[in-house]
């Protein structure tokens, strides 16, 4: 019996705490979750809710969606989505985005089976799932930390759950009545789930909790009868409500000191409890006071406790008076519920949260102090504290919470602070004995019935709240608003009447800002008192249903719509005291039919008294001197108005719309008339305008029956030089002079406007001026305007040009937007618009300048040219084109455009050669300067920095001497040229000095020697004329053999940093006893054939080369030659033919005296024995041989065409000129003694002739062959013989001597016109641009710069190309062919005709001459 005693007690705990709760949900809150539902159906047969900011979906297979993002409401048994279908749901998917599952969503659903939990929900509800009977297996995502009391009990068939790692709180009987928990409960009596105890109701006698638990849930072990004794480990902090409660066995309990938190009720009913209050009423476990019901009388809790627990006093009736210690920090939920004796109670300063329930129906509490550091009241906190007269709430909480006053009867006052943001549902219903409350503006939100049943209060809501009567339900009439603006106060009572009191000057309020239009529905009457010295901006704006307002003599000003819309207002004084009425001031008011405007107003500011259109008449006093923009605009009830004389302008708009105004008399101190001023006055036919007015704006008359009658008369409309409309005009219309202004609107719409001719006078161009004129092609803006007003050419869709010239200086916005066909809008250089001026219209804005052009002139010998360049008429800038845009044109100095006569000398290093101790060629500076014709003479100086070559001087302009020192990698010398009009170029030489051959006599000890004697030991003598030096016998031959001995010599000089080493030979007679027979014996090796004869050779294709030994009286120089031949060499009976030549002579020739002068570069070398040329190689021992063009017979030999005689063979054809030799081929034969005389001279850059001679003594000739090869030039031999019997000029042949004349090929330099000429032509073809002049400004031996100039002389390219080939570069390093690219076609054919004719007839011509002669005509 006791035992169901119990239980039923427990469960109508349950029942009236299920019932509170729902005292708790105010009704709107009720309703809201009940009926906060919205349900549609669509053609598939799906339902759908849209409940806040998630959509609930139900198809007709069962499957119930969720979608959306944010938290799912919590709903109360059957009323969710899924609840009011619970039966048709058998399958739910929730989808990411969802964050919670909330309260009862899915409560008794008893045919759900599937249910599907994304990873973005983070809670679920109490009794989420309770009774889903159908649901067997569930899956809870790792993203859950908290399951929600009784969320999955008695789902009966639910036989697996996963409980992810996540989870760290699970509510009371979470998992009661499923199969899950008892599995659980038969394999451990202890179900553990992440360290938290949820369930051990089948556990009995003694029972440790392991280690690791840190948290027993609530309900644990409720009820658990067989318990009697249970040790709780250290790992434990929190014990959960009714933990142990009636475990009616229990006696034992081991609590650790790990425990910081205990739950309501955790130990009711146990013996354990019994058994502490018997030791101490007051049960205190680890400073938690958990039970101190059985108290009575006066209690002091000792010091050191930290929280009243839950329910610790509960129903303690018999308590009176409490002493709560300064270490207390919390008042548990429902510690002092019913606690009906207690009578007062301190609150410690460290208590900074009451509970929920805490002070509960303790009627008999009068006062209660709460400290300031109390940051929440809980709900129900002090409900139906009867006899509580008066509390104050601390600074700090935020949230009245529902029910904390319910019922408070006595409660009188009640401060609520600035910190607290709401007041919840019933929070102080039915308190009665409340009068007053003040409701500060941080509260932004009211509870349902927050203030219902307090019949005799009153509200004050602070100034500038956001709440209204409204907020406050059955005592909305019962709430005055009251604000504090500084010095001022305002009052709106319930009937509506606002009273403004205090002292000073009202606040400046923007639109809807001020207290009165803060409840500008609710305000029928202003009362201002005396004190308040004026009227704020918009201080009533917009109160409609303001009829009436009183305002005192001590106000002085009245602002910026402080009466705007008052549509309700009838009449009003303004008293003397007013000096001002500002803009806007009676704005609207509709209402109004007449004003009296006092003496001490001087302005009548804008919009004033805009559309008050039951204004009839309207009394401007004398004092008045402006009338503002649209001050009486649209009011239609206007009659008459008398505007005084001292008015000096008319704003615009003023009277547009006065549509009842017959006439007006505009007083001679107007000066200005503002546009659209009297604009649809449709009435007004008479207008008098004085001379004195000086500014009419756009339209301002237009639309009157005065303007009508003036177009008729003439369609341009000018009133004292402004030009105010001439939208009646069409074609092409001209301003006529003495217009100063083109007003606004002057010409708006005017499509029949085709140009226009505006007068210089005219110095503004007005707004809209010649807007939308659409077949307006162009217009000249004079000099002399200085604004262009906004919209002036807006849309002007057929205008193609216009120029702003640079006396505008303001451009008003869109001036020139929507003109399509615009493609510039040109602005002189020198404007001070910036390209922002023009808006959407900027991108056509190009800056141009005004330029006038200067030929060029050239330079003369005294005075400066100039280029052709143009000069900016605006910006005084100057500029090498005639290109006006600003941004391509590129400005440059005056400077710039001076062609000054400079100095020109040659561009490139010029490269001198000459030779150590020679004296040079003089070098007339002079010459190097290109544009002498312009400079004149000039004066020479070695440049500063570089120094002078050894040995040389100069004499003014000229350079000469003897090079004092060599220089074989050369030696850069620069001189300054300067001019006599002073300026100075500077010209680099580059000297190449090389060493000079030593003058030299060599000569052998002694005069007699014999056959055996050594070579080693003849001595050589040097002659005393000679340089210092060294000679040595350097000849192979060990001993001297009979007859004559020819032996090398060489020199060496002791100056060896200036002179060469020379050799040469000297020829010793050997005596001898005996008879000596010398064969000769000559072998060529060719490419193809090798044979070897005694007196003949015979090579085919082979060149040989011939060593010639001479000796000199004076200089010594030995040479060795090799020619090319172009033709082949063709023998008759015992001879061989050969393309080279191999010569076979029995005796040596010795010449005593050979000469080799060349005017540039000589070249002497020496051939030992044995020559290899061509692959092919010739050994002779006392037989010279010649290469490539000598033949041997015993008889006679001819090439090609053969003349024939028994001991001479001579060439087919020989042309000796001063300048110039060909020679095809030579061929010469002896059988006894053969003089041989060759000589080549080979110029670089100049064709130069050579003379050579060869002299016979003694009988006994020996013959030199010097040949030298050049590129493409030709070098001619002029060859002279001496024997002893006669000397010929030409070629001549005897019995015993034969002469043979070797080709001379050279390669000379094209001429430099022609190079000219080609560079010219071909600088043409590449770029179709004609240069005038081409000239050679630098050369050397390598490479000529030729420079190409316009006929103002600017350089327009320099090709450098080698002066053999005309081949080189241009200045781009592009490559140039000047003979190809260059040279005139017809000049190359005719060139090969001279070829061929000279080839055809020059032969002929050579044989007629008896230069070739047979042996027969001797």
């Amino acid at each position: 019996m006791k035992k169901q005693w119990k239980r039923l007690a427990a469960l109508s705990s349950a029942v009236i705490m299920a019932a509170g709760t729902l005292l708790y949900f105010p009704t709107d809150t009720l309703q809201n979750i009940s009926w906060g539902i919205t349900a549609s159906a669509e053609e598939t047969g799906a339902e759908t809710w849209n409940e806040d900011d998630l959509t609930w979906t139900l198809t007709a297979d069962g499957t119930m969606t969720i979608s959306g993002t944010g938290a799912m409401k919590d709903y109360i048994t059957d009323n969710s989505p899924a609840t009011k279908k619970k039966d048709s749901v058998k399958k739910v998917v929730i989808e990411d985005g969802v964050t919670s599952i909330g309260t009862s969503a899915f409560q008794h659903c008893s045919s759900l089976t599937d249910i599907s939990i994304p990873k973005s929900v983070t809670s679920i509800g109490n009794y989420a799932f309770y009774d889903c009977s159908s649901l067997t297996d569930i899956t809870i995502p790792g993203s859950v930390t908290c399951i929600g009391e009784n969320a999955f009990s008695w789902c009966s068939n639910l036989t697996s759950i996963e409980i992810p790692s996540s989870v760290t709180s699970i509510g009371n009987r979470a998992f009661s009545g499923t199969p899950w928990l008892t599995s659980k409960q038969n394999e451990n009596p202890l179900v553990i789930v992440n360290g938290i105890l949820i369930d051990g109701t089948t556990c009995s006698g003694k029972v440790t909790i392991p280690d690791g638990v840190t948290n027993i849930g609530d309900s644990a072990f409720y009820d658990c009868s067989s318990l009697t004794d249970i040790t709780i480990p250290g790992s434990v902090t929190c014990i959960g409500e009714n933990a142990f409660s009636w475990c009616s066995n229990l006696t034992s309990i081991e609590i650790p000191s790990s425990v910081t938190s205990i739950g309501n009720r955790a130990f009711s009913g146990t013996p354990w409890l019994t058994s502490k209050q018997n030791e101490n009423p007051l049960v205190i476990v680890n400073g938690i006071l958990i039970d101190g019901t059985t108290c009575s009388g006066k209690v002091t809790i000792p010091d050191g406790v930290t929280n009243i627990g839950d329910s610790a006093f509960y129903d303690c009736s018999s308590l009176t008076d409490i002493t709560i210690p300064g270490s207390v920090t919390s008042i548990g939920n429902g510690a002092f519920y019913n606690c009906t004796g207690l009578t007062s109670i301190n609150i410690p300063e460290g208590v900074t949260s009451i509970g929920n329930d805490a002070f509960y129906n303790c009627t008999g509490l009068t006062s209660i102090n709460i400290p300031e550091g109390v940051t929440s009241i809980g709900t129900s906190a002090f409900y139906n504290c009867t006899g509580l007269t008066s509390i104050e709430i601390p600074e700090g909480v935020k949230s009245i919470e529902g029910f904390a006053f319910f019922n408070c009867t006595g409660l009188e006052n009640i401060k609520i602070p600035k910190s607290v943001t709401s007041t919840e549902y019933f929070a102080f219903q039915y308190c009665t004995g409340l009068t007053s409350v003040t409701i500060p503006k941080s509260v932004t939100s009211i509870g349902t019935d927050a203030f219902s049943g307090c019949d005799n209060l009153t509200v004050y809501l602070e100034g500038g709240s956001t709440l209204t009567s409204k907020n406050f339900g059955e005592v909305a009439n019962k709430v005055v608003t009251r604000w504090n603006e500084g010095d001022l106060t305002w009052t709106l009572d319930a009937d509506g009447t606002l009273t403004i009191s205090g002292t000073g000057a009202m606040k400046a309020y923007d639109t809807d800002d001020s207290p009165a239009t803060q409840k500008k529905d609710n305000v029928n009457k202003v009362v201002i008192e005396d004190g308040i010295t004026s009227i704020g901006d918009y201080a009533f704006d917009s109160c409609s249903n303001l009829a009436s307002i009183e305002i005192p003599s001590g106000v002085t000003s009245i602002g910026i719509g402080a009466f705007q819309n008052c549509s309700s207002l009838t009449d009003i004084t303004i008293p003397e005291s007013v000096t001002s009425i500002g803009d806007y001031a009676f704005f609207g008011c509709r209402g109004l039919t007449s004003i009296t405007i006092p003496e001490s107003v001087t302005n009548i500011e804008g919009f004033a008294f805009y559309y008050c259109t039951g204004l009839t008449s309207v009394n401007i006093p004398e004092s008045v001197t402006s009338i503002g923009g649209s001050a009486f605009s649209g009011c239609t009830g206007l009659t008459s108005i008398n505007i005084p004389e001292g008015v000096t302008s008319i704003g615009a708009s003023a009277f547009s719309g006065c549509t009842n105004l017959t006439d007006i008399t505009i007083p001679d101190s107007v000066k200005s008339i503002g546009a659209s001023a009297f604009y649809n006055c449709t009435g007004l036919t008479s207008i008098e305008i004085p001379e004195g007015v000086t500014s009419i704006g756009g339209s301002a008359f237009s639309g009157t029956p005065w303007l009508t009658n003036k177009q008729k008369d003439k369609p341009l409309v000018i009133v004292n030089g402004i030009l105010i409309d001439g939208t009646a005009c069409s074609g092409e219309v001209t301003i006529p002079d003495g217009v100063t202004n083109i007003g606004a609107c002057a010409f708006y719409n005017c499509t029949g406007l085709t140009s226009i001719n505006i007068p210089e006078g005219v110095t503004s161009i007005g707004g809209s001026a010649f807007e939308s004129c659409t077949g307006l092609t162009s217009i000249n803006i004079p000099d002399g305007v200085t604004r262009i007003g906004s919209s002036a050419f807006f849309e002007c869709a057929e205008l193609t040009s216009i120029k702003i010239p640079s006396s505008v200086t303001s451009i008003g916005e869109g001036a020139f937007d929507n003109c399509d066909k615009l493609p510039e809008i040109t602005v002189s250089c020198d404007s001070t618009l910036t390209k922002d001026a023009f808006g959407d219209a900027s991108e056509k804005v190009k800056y141009r300048h005004s330029l006038v052009k200067t030929d060029a002139k050239d330079a003369t010998y005294t005075e400066d040219g100039n280029v052709e360049y143009w000069t900016c008429e605006n910006c005084k800038k100057y500029f090498l084109s005639d290109e006006t845009d600003t941004e391509a044109a590129k400005e440059v100095e005056l400077s710039a455009t001076v062609k000054p006569v400079l100095v020109q000398v040659a561009t490139a290093t010029t490269q001198i050669k000459c030779v150590y101790g020679q004296d040079m060629d003089d070098i007339n500076l002079q010459d190097y300067v290109k544009n002498a014709d312009a400079v004149g003479e000039v004066s020479v100086k070695v440049a500063t920095g570089s120094t002078m070559l050894d040995g040389m001087q100069l004499d003014g302009n000229k350079l000469s001497g003897k090079p004092a020192k060599v220089y074989t990698d050369g030696k850069d010398v620069t001189f300054t040229f300067t001019a006599k009009n002073g300026n100075t170029a500077d010209l680099t030489l580059h000297f190449l000095v090389a060493k000079a051959d030593p003058t030299v006599k060599v000569t052998v000890d002694g005069d007699s020697h014999t056959e055996g004697d050594l070579v080693e030991k003849l001595g050589l003598s040097i002659s005393k004329d000679s340089t210092k030096g060294a000679a040595k016998i350097v000849s192979k031959l060990k001993k001297l053999i009979a007859g004559k001995n020819t032996l090398a010599w060489e020199f060496t000089p002791e100056d060896s940093e200036n002179y060469n080493v020379v050799t040469g030979t000297v020829v010793v007679n050997a005596q001898t006893t005996t008879t000596t027979t010398t064969t000769t014996t000559t072998t060529t090796t060719t490419n193809e054939t090798t044979s070897t004869t005694k007196a003949t050779t015979a090579t085919s294709g082979t060149t040989s080369a011939t060593k010639a030994t001479t000796v000199t009286s004076g200089t010594t120089a030995t040479t060795k030659a090799t020619a090319t031949t172009n033709e082949t060499t063709a023998t008759t009976e015992e001879t061989t033919a050969t393309s080279g030549t191999t010569v076979t002579i029995e005796e040596t020739t010795t010449i005593n005296e050979t000469t080799v002068t060349t005017e540039e570069t000589t070249t002497n070398e020496t051939t030992e024995g044995t020559t290899t040329t061509n692959g092919t190689t010739a050994t002779t021992e006392e037989t010279t041989t010649t290469s490539e063009t000598s033949a041997t017979t015993g008889e006679t030999t001819t090439n090609e065409t053969t003349a024939t005689t028994e001991e001479t063979t001579t060439n087919e054809t020989t042309a000796t000129t001063e300048e110039t030799t060909t020679t095809n081929k030579t061929t010469a034969a002896t059988e006894a003694s053969t003089v041989t005389t060759n000589e080549t001279i080979t110029t670089t850059g100049t064709t130069s002739a050579t003379k050579a001679t060869t002299a016979t003594t003694n009988g006994t000739t020996s013959a030199t062959q010097t040949t030298t090869t050049t590129k493409e030039s030709t070098t001619a031999s002029e060859t002279t013989m001496t024997t002893s019997a006669s000397s010929t000029e030409s070629t001549a042949a005897t019995s015993a001597t034969t002469i043979t004349t070797a080709t001379t090929t050279s390669v000379t330099n094209i001429a430099d016109e022609d190079l000219c000429s080609w560079a010219l032509n071909d600088y043409l073809k590449k770029t179709g641009v004609i240069a005038v002049n081409a000239e050679i400004t630098a050369r050397s031996e390598e490479a000529c710069e030729i420079t190409l100039t316009d006929e103002n002389g600017n350089v327009l390219d320099i090709y450098t190309v080698d002066p053999k080939t005309g081949t080189g570069t241009d200045s781009s390093n592009a490559e140039v062919n000047l003979p190809q690219t260059g040279n005139n076609s017809m000049t190359n054919w005719l060139l090969c005709v001279g070829a061929a004719l000279f080839m055809a007839f020059g032969f002929g011509a050579v044989k007629a001459s008896g230069i070739l002669k047979r042996k027969e005509d001797e």
